[in-house]
C-alpha cells in the first residue's frame, strides 16, 4: 500500500494515470510498448504522489469554500454524472464523497490561480522559439489522391492471382490507362477506383508506406494487405508542410502558457517531496 503523509492512496489511480501514459507513448510510436511497461507504471505513481501532495498543500492553504459556492459546484457535478448515466440512487451512495471531491477541487483552482496569478506573458521571441522547438507538432502530413485497383485471391494456386496483378502492372507501366484497367478489373464492391486524398497519418502502416514512397503520377508494386491484392497510382502528391508561426500563434502561446503552469505545479511537487513522508 502506498501512503502519501499517511494518506493511502489508491491503487486506481495510478492504473488511471498508467493507462494513459502507455496509450499516448504507444500512439506516437505506433507500437505496443508492453516492455516498458514498467517506466509507465513508475512514471505514473510518480505522477499520483506530486498530485496528493499539491492536493494536500491546497487543503493547508486554501480555506474552505463559501457554502453557496460549493453547493452551486456540487449542484453542477451531480448534473454531470447524471448526463453520464449515473443512478440517482449511486449518487446518493456517493453523495459524501462526491462532495469531498467537489470541495478539493475547488481548493485546487483557487490554490492553483494563485500559484500561476504571477507568471510573466510570453514574448514573442520565446513564442517563436517553442514554435520553432517544436515543429512536428505542427507538421501537417503529407497526403496523395489514389486510383485503386483490389482482387482477393481466389485460385488454388495464389501464383495465378499474383502474376495476373504482375500483368495488369506492366500494362499500365507500358502507358495503359490506370483508371481504365482498375475499373475493368477491381473487385471492391461497387466498382469503386478511386481512393481520393488519404494522408500519411499512420507512418508504419503498409498501404501507407508503399504509397507515399510513390512519386506524382506513379503506379506502385503489387502489394498484399488485409487478405487482398492491391495497385494503386498517385495522381497528385502533396508534400508535407510546417505550419507557419502566424497561423498556429494562439495555439502556440496556449501551450506555452499551460508548460509554465505545470513547471511552476512541478517544481513546487519537488519541494513537498523533501520533507514528505512517503510509504510504499
Amino acid at each position: 500500500m502506498l501512503r502519501v503523509n499517511g494518506e493511502a492512496v489508491d491503487a486506481g489511480l495510478i492504473e488511471e494515470a498508467f493507462t494513459r501514459i502507455k496509450a499516448e507513448a504507444e500512439i506516437l510510436s505506433e507500437i505496443s510498448c508492453c516492455e516498458r511497461d514498467e517506466e509507465f507504471r513508475q512514471r505514473a505513481e510518480e505522477e499520483v504522489i506530486d498530485g496528493i501532495l499539491l492536493a494536500q498543500e491546497a487543503e493547508k492553504r486554501v480555506p474552505e469554500p463559501p457554502a453557496d459556492e460549493v453547493r452551486s459546484a456540487f449542484e453542477a457535478t451531480l448534473r454531470q454524472w447524471r448526463e453520464h448515466g449515473a443512478s440517482w440512487d449511486l449518487l446518493d451512495a456517493e453523495r459524501e464523497s462526491l462532495r469531498a471531491e467537489t470541495i478539493s477541487q475547488l481548493r485546487m483552482e483557487a490554490f492553483t490561480e494563485g500559484l500561476w496569478r504571477d507568471l510573466p506573458e510570453a514574448g514573442e521571441p520565446e513564442l517563436r522559439r517553442w514554435h520553432a522547438e517544436n515543429a512536428a507538432r505542427f507538421r501537417q502530413p503529407p497526403a496523395a489522391k489514389v486510383l485503386h485497383l483490389v482482387r482477393f485471391p481466389e485460385s488454388v494456386d495464389p501464383w495465378e492471382d499474383y502474376s495476373a496483378m504482375l500483368d495488369l502492372r506492366r500494362q499500365a507501366l507500358a502507358g495503359e490507362d490506370f483508371a481504365e484497367l482498375a475499373k475493368a478489373h477491381t473487385q471492391k464492391r461497387g466498382g469503386d477506383i478511386e481512393l481520393g486524398w488519404i494522408e500519411h497519418e499512420r507512418v508504419f502502416n503498409p498501404f501507407e508506406v508503399m504509397l507515399f514512397s510513390l512519386e506524382e503520377g506513379e503506379v506502385g508494386p503489387v502489394f498484399h494487405y488485409e487478405q487482398a491484392l492491391h495497385l494503386v497510382k498517385a495522381v497528385e502528391v502533396r508534400p508535407a508542410v510546417v505550419q507557419p508561426f502566424e497561423e498556429v500563434r494562439d495555439v502556440v502561446r496556449e501551450e506555452v502558457e499551460r508548460g509554465r503552469k505545470v513547471g511552476v505545479l512541478r517544481e513546487l511537487a519537488a519541494k513537498l517531496r523533501a520533507t514528505a513522508q512517503i510509504e510504499r
